[in-house]
């Protein structure tokens, strides 16, 4: 995946980027046309930017969090907090929603990053736990509590009420800047330096390479996608629940990364968009959709553990192999009958030499 990033033209990456556009502007009209809604367009495209956050960190580093609820949460109820006693304005509440998460993350990625494996998964669903019991008794007087919190007034964007079809392309705009620059990322020597901690760690460090700096760098990129989907969230829903920092959130994004592919960055936003149809199309249809999610799970984990984007790949290559075959069968049956014939004179003079 890597090679395939750094090896995109700036004119190939142009046209992966105008296609993207064409996908997540239009995306409302096609979800009618498979058994959804046009809202749950844009709820797409918000879990999609929180996967793909998700993916620079785990894809990139192999660092497993359980605990990225807490900076979706915190960027929801920092932007929802504004917009409900300050103003209405859209960019304000993202920039702080989004600002507040990334310092959080930095401080937790300095706290967790000392350990690893299990260890690490562990810290940050520890501190994730924290701050959701945190936000159901201490801090309910600004968080509502249970309830969550309410109330949120519709957001604007330059005078111009964020609601319908314009929140989408607002949300739609988000998340191809998410995409570009996840991308720049990816093909960067930081990006490199991610992979190569992935790869083995203990030898990048021997090496004099500062690799905790890189890890905290990769988890505040990562909380602050995270931070984003977050706030992007509050301003589509005006409503923040207390669940939104709760350890199920993180899990979801993880099953949906797993679904997706790790390491691929738009494999975990493909893993959203099926993973939300299930969830609200699927669930209309059947009670046991939960079930049905289950083993859809187990058969990537097991049969597919590089998920959605894993299978594209094997297709690709079984139809080019297939090309490759049908190709060379047809060279060898318009071949001449005798075309091998004067190679043996050949060989007998070059013997005779």
């Amino acid at each position: 995946m890597i090679a395939q990033l750094r090896n995109a033209s700036p004119r190939r990456e142009a046209v992966f980027m105008a296609v993207a556009a064409v996908i997540l502007i239009a995306l409302p009209w096609i979800m009618p046309y498979i058994g959804g809604y046009r809202e749950l367009a844009t709820r797409i495209l918000i879990w999609g930017i929180f996967a793909l956050g998700f993916d620079i960190l785990v894809g990139f580093t192999g660092y497993l969090s359980f605990g990225h609820a807490a900076f979706w949460g915190i960027g929801a109820y920092c932007s929802g907090y504004y917009l409900l006693h300050a103003n209405a304005n859209a960019l304000v509440a993202i920039l702080i929603g989004v600002a507040v998460a990334t310092a959080v993350a930095i401080l937790l990625g300095y706290l967790t990053l000392r350990r690893h494996g299990i260890y690490f998964a562990i810290l940050t669903l520890a501190f994730a736990e924290m701050f959701y019991y945190a936000a159901l008794a201490p801090l309910q007087d600004w968080t509502g509590g249970d309830n969550g919190l309410t109330g949120i007034r519709t957001p604007e964007l330059f005078g111009v009420k964020l609601d319908g079809d314009e929140m989408h392309y607002f949300v739609a705009a988000w998340t191809l800047l998410a995409i570009y620059f996840a991308r720049r990322i990816a093909r960067s020597p930081f990006g490199l330096m991610l992979r190569a901690i992935k790869s083995n760690e203990t030898r990048l460090q021997s090496t004099g390479v500062n690799v905790y700096r890189y890890k905290v760098t990769a988890f505040a990129i990562s909380g602050l996608y995270a931070g984003l989907a977050g706030t992007l969230y509050a301003l589509y829903e005006t409503y923040v629940p207390t669940e939104s920092l709760h350890w199920t959130t993180s899990g979801e994004v993880v099953i949906m990364s797993v679904i997706g592919g790790f390491g691929t960055l738009i494999g975990p936003m493909i893993g959203a968009g099926i993973v939300l149809y299930l969830e609200n199309v699927l669930s209309a249809s059947t009670e046991q959709w939960l079930l049905i999610q289950g083993l859809i799970f187990m058969f990537f984990v097991i049969f597919l553990p590089g998920g959605v984007m894993e299978g594209l790949q094997r297709l690709a290559d079984w139809g080019r192999k297939r090309h490759e075959s049908a190709t060379e069968a047809e060279a060898r049956g318009a071949a001449p009958k005798g075309a091998s014939a004067p190679t043996a004179p050949l060989r007998q003079r070059s013997q005779k030499g």
